[in-house]
């Protein structure tokens, strides 16, 4: 099984472009009036797609907002813990699988629902300039089925 490694032009999350050229899988999120706007670019179709806008405001509540939902609704409701101590956080995908990202030596990994001991994905976050951000998908099943829509 082949590693697909995506690259972070910046390491912050509200203004970057996370690529992986050899699949021609971009992805763009900007800032614009307190609003983190998340785009994903076809270049075989020419085309830009939201994939989803986040507000993370100083002094209150986070919110999200997907494509197939209408009204922002808070962070807690989309990334939520299965408990209070825990460390890890979930969320369900568009298609009902739920995953899990967990924080271990320092590199936070995906787990699936179905596979608990193998991670899917790795995030390596790297906060120097030359060095950037990558996360590398383990299980190219999660990037493919993505992007097969």
């Amino acid at each position: 099984m082949s590693v697909i490694q995506l690259l972070f032009s910046e390491n912050y999350v509200r203004h970057t472009v996370i690529t992986c050229e050899s699949l021609g899988i971009r992805y763009e999120a900007s800032t614009h009036c307190g609003t983190v706007s998340v785009y994903r670019r076809d270049a075989v179709h020419n085309w830009t797609i939201l994939v989803g806008e986040f507000k993370l405001p100083e002094f209150s509540r986070d919110k999200v907002k997907l494509p197939v939902d209408q009204d922002w609704k808070s962070l807690k409701r989309f990334l939520y813990r299965h408990c209070f101590l825990s460390s890890s956080w979930s969320f369900i995908d568009n298609d009902g699988i739920e995953y899990r990202w967990k924080k271990r030596r320092g590199v936070l990994n995906l787990y699936g629902a179905h596979r608990h001991r193998e991670p899917l994905a790795e995030f390596h976050r790297h906060y120097a300039w030359y060095h950037p951000s990558h996360l590398n998908v383990l299980d190219p099943s999660i990037v493919n089925s993505q992007f097969s829509r």
